[in-house]
C-alpha cells in the first residue's frame, strides 16, 4: 500500500470535487502531464489513494474473519477507503484482507483502484490521440458528449481506452471521445467525461528490460501461478485465475415443434502446452454476446466486458493474459479460458514481453519466431 504521508491532502482534494458522488471516490496514477506551475504543487498533483469498489456485495467485520462481529455491508459498486493489508484465513487460495474505516472486507470481491484527482482536459489530442485509463472508481460512457446522453457502458477504474476525440460543451464540461474496436458496436465510440480519465505518459508504457535473453513464461495451472523468468532469473511472479475446464450444459433445441433438451460439454480450460506471444493489446473488448440478432446466443453466461487492460495473447482462440476488473480472487480456476491477472501484474508483463510495440500501436502482431515463450502445463 502507498505511503500516507501526503494522504490527507489527497483526500482533501479529491473530497473537495467528489461532492455528492460519494460512492464514486477518485483514484489516481502518477501522471506527469501538465507539469505543474509550482515545484509544490507536485504533491498534489501526483497524490492518489486506494479506494476499493465492491464487486458484489461485501461484508466489514471488526476483525479479519467470518466469525467476527458483523459492522456493515455494501453493495456492488460502492467504494471505500483502502488503509491496509492484512492476511488472515478466509479460503486455501486467498487470505488476503483489507483494512478499511468501515472494518476488514475479504478482497476477493473487492477490486483496489488508485483514485486520482480530476484530471486536467487535454483539448488537442493529437492526430491519433493517446491512451487513457479511467481514474476513479467508474465513469458513464455514453453515446453523445451530454450528461443526460444515453448511457452505453459503465467504465470501471483501472480499465484502459484509446481517446481518439476531445469535444468542450456548452458548460465548460470536457469530454472524451473512446474508440470500441467491438465490430457490433454502432457507434463504435463513447462519451466519458475528460476529468475522470487519466492520460498514461509514455513512461507507463516503455519496454521493461528489452535487452534481455532468455524471457519466458511460465504458468503451472495446479499451482495458478505465473512466473516471469530471464534465463533461470525469476523477475516476477504472480497468481493467476485459470480457465474452469469442461462445463455441462442444458441446450435446447427445437425441430418440426419438438423441443429437445440435451446436455453438452463446454470447453472453458485454459490451453496447455507450448505457445508465443502472438499479439499484444493495451486495451480489448472481450464479450461473447452475439454479434447479429440472429446469432445463436452463447451456452453460458453472458458477458460483455470493455476496455480489459494490457492483453498479452498466446493462442488463435483468442486466450490471453489480461488484467481483471470483475473478481480480485486469484489462486483458482474461474475465467473463461484466459489467464487472469491483477492488472498491474498485467500492465508489467505487457511491457516485458516481446515483441516490443510503440505507444501510437492498438496491437503489435508477433510469431513464435519473436513473441516471447509460454509454457503452461
Amino acid at each position: 500500500m502507498p505511503s500516507a504521508i501526503t494522504r490527507r491532502n489527497a483526500l482533501k482534494l479529491i473530497a473537495a470535487t467528489t461532492g455528492a458522488a460519494a460512492l464514486s471516490p477518485v483514484f489516481h496514477a502518477r501522471a506527469r502531464y501538465p507539469e505543474p506551475s509550482k515545484p509544490d504543487d507536485r504533491s498534489m498533483t501526483d497524490a492518489w489513494v486506494w479506494m476499493g469498489r465492491a464487486i458484489h456485495n461485501v461484508v466489514f467485520y471488526d476483525e479479519p474473519s467470518t466469525s467476527a462481529t458483523w459492522l456493515t455491508t455494501r453493495s456492488r459498486d460502492q467504494s471505500f477507503d483502502i488503509i491496509g493489508e492484512v492476511h488472515a484465513p478466509f479460503s486455501a487460495h486467498n487470505d488476503l484482507w483489507y483494512r478499511t474505516p468501515l472494518g476488514y472486507v475479504h478482497s476477493a470481491w473487492v477490486l483496489p483502484i488508485r483514485v486520482y484527482p480530476p484530471q486536467p482536459f487535454i483539448s488537442d489530442v493529437g492526430d491519433w490521440g493517446f491512451w487513457g485509463e479511467v481514474s476513479q472508481v467508474f465513469t458513464a460512457a455514453r453515446v453523445e458528449p451530454h450528461p443526460q446522453a444515453r448511457q452505453v457502458y459503465r467504465f470501471y477504474g483501472g480499465t484502459v481506452y484509446h481517446v481518439v476525440d476531445a469535444y468542450l460543451d456548452a458548460q465548460g464540461t470536457g469530454w472524451y471521445r473512446i474508440f470500441d474496436e467491438f465490430p457490433a458496436q454502432d457507434p463504435p465510440y463513447q462519451w466519458v467525461l475528460a476529468r475522470d480519465v487519466r492520460r498514461i505518459p509514455r513512461t507507463e508504457m516503455a519496454p521493461i528490460h528489452p535487452f534481455a535473453g532468455q524471457k519466458r513464461i511460465e504458468v503451472d495451472l495446479n499451482e495458478q501461478r505465473l512466473t516471469c523468468l530471464e534465463g533461470t532469473r525469476v523477475v516476477l511472479t504472480t497468481l493467476v485465475a485459470s480457465g474452469v475446464g469442461i462445463q455441462q450444459v442444458q441446450q435446447e433445441t427445437e425441430v418440426d415443434g419438438v423441443v429437445t433438451i440435451e446436455t453438452v460439454d463446454v470447453d472453458l480450460a485454459t490451453p496447455t502446452g507450448d505457445a508465443s506471444v502472438l499479439l499484444k493489446q493495451p486495451s480489448r473488448h472481450m464479450t461473447n454476446r452475439p454479434m447479429k440478432k440472429e446469432d445463436p446466443p452463447p451456452l453460458v453466461e453472458v458477458f460483455d466486458l470493455p476496455g480489459i487492460p494490457w492483453n498479452t495473447f498466446f493462442d488463435l482462440s483468442g486466450t490471453a493474459i489480461h488484467g481483471t476488473y470483475w473478481h480480485n480472487d486469484f489462486g483458482i480456476r474461474r475465467s473463461h479460458g484466459c489467464l487472469n491477472v491483477p492488472c498491474d501484474a498485467a500492465r508489467w508483463i505487457y511491457r516485458w514481453v516481446h515483441p516490443i510495440g510503440g505507444y501510437e500501436d492498438d496491437y503489435v502482431q508477433s510469431d513464435r519466431r519473436v513473441g516471447t515463450p509460454i509454457s503452461i502445463f
